[in-house]
Protein backbone atom coordinates (compact mmCIF):
# COMPACT_ATOMS: atom_id res chain seq x y z
CA UNK A 1 0.00 0.00 0.00
CA UNK A 2 1.56 3.43 -1.12
CA UNK A 3 1.64 5.85 1.94
CA UNK A 4 0.01 9.45 0.74
CA UNK A 5 2.24 12.33 1.01
CA UNK A 6 1.68 14.96 3.03
CA UNK A 7 0.92 17.95 1.39
CA UNK A 8 2.59 21.25 2.16
CA UNK A 9 0.63 24.60 3.16
CA UNK A 10 1.95 28.05 4.07
CA UNK A 11 -0.03 30.26 5.82
CA UNK A 12 1.05 34.13 6.20
CA UNK A 13 0.10 36.29 8.58
CA UNK A 14 0.22 40.06 7.58
CA UNK A 15 -1.36 43.24 7.50
CA UNK A 16 -3.16 44.40 5.12
CA UNK A 17 -0.44 46.25 3.58
CA UNK A 18 3.19 45.71 4.62
CA UNK A 19 6.52 48.51 4.34
CA UNK A 20 9.25 46.15 4.76
CA UNK A 21 11.98 49.21 4.32
CA UNK A 22 11.26 52.12 6.20
CA UNK A 23 13.94 52.58 8.91
CA UNK A 24 11.13 52.67 11.78
CA UNK A 25 8.78 49.96 10.26
CA UNK A 26 8.08 46.75 12.72
CA UNK A 27 6.41 45.17 10.23
CA UNK A 28 7.77 41.41 8.78
CA UNK A 29 6.01 38.96 7.00
CA UNK A 30 5.30 35.43 8.50
CA UNK A 31 4.76 32.38 7.22
CA UNK A 32 4.36 28.96 8.63
CA UNK A 33 5.22 26.17 6.87
CA UNK A 34 3.63 22.93 7.36
CA UNK A 35 3.73 19.42 5.93
CA UNK A 36 -0.19 18.04 6.71
CA UNK A 37 -0.88 19.32 10.43
CA UNK A 38 2.68 19.13 11.51
CA UNK A 39 4.29 22.66 11.90
CA UNK A 40 7.77 22.37 10.14
CA UNK A 41 8.89 26.01 10.96
CA UNK A 42 8.07 29.87 11.04
CA UNK A 43 9.70 32.06 8.27
CA UNK A 44 9.85 35.94 9.05
CA UNK A 45 10.79 38.59 6.29
CA UNK A 46 11.84 41.55 8.01
CA UNK A 47 13.42 44.90 6.73
CA UNK A 48 16.71 43.63 7.66
CA UNK A 49 16.86 40.36 8.11
CA UNK A 50 15.13 36.60 7.07
CA UNK A 51 15.05 34.65 9.58
CA UNK A 52 14.16 30.98 10.25
CA UNK A 53 12.44 29.27 13.53
CA UNK A 54 12.53 25.78 13.05
CA UNK A 55 9.28 23.74 14.79
CA UNK A 56 9.42 23.84 18.90
CA UNK A 57 12.11 26.32 19.02
CA UNK A 58 11.94 29.16 20.54
CA UNK A 59 15.41 30.35 21.34
CA UNK A 60 17.57 29.73 18.55
CA UNK A 61 16.93 30.83 14.84
CA UNK A 62 18.83 30.56 11.65
CA UNK A 63 19.02 34.66 10.54
CA UNK A 64 20.94 36.17 7.85
CA UNK A 65 20.68 39.48 6.14
CA UNK A 66 18.78 39.82 2.64
CA UNK A 67 21.82 40.18 0.63
CA UNK A 68 23.50 36.57 2.43
CA UNK A 69 20.37 35.06 1.54
CA UNK A 70 20.25 35.77 -2.22
CA UNK A 71 23.84 34.79 -2.01
CA UNK A 72 22.64 31.44 -0.32
CA UNK A 73 19.74 30.77 -3.29
CA UNK A 74 22.36 31.93 -6.21
CA UNK A 75 24.60 28.99 -4.54
CA UNK A 76 21.72 26.36 -4.81
CA UNK A 77 20.60 26.90 -8.08
CA UNK A 78 23.93 27.03 -9.88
Amino acid sequence: MKKRKARTTVIVTQASTVELTKRSSSNSLQFEVRSGKQLLGTLIMGRGSVQWWPKGNSTNDYKMSWKKFANLLEEKTN
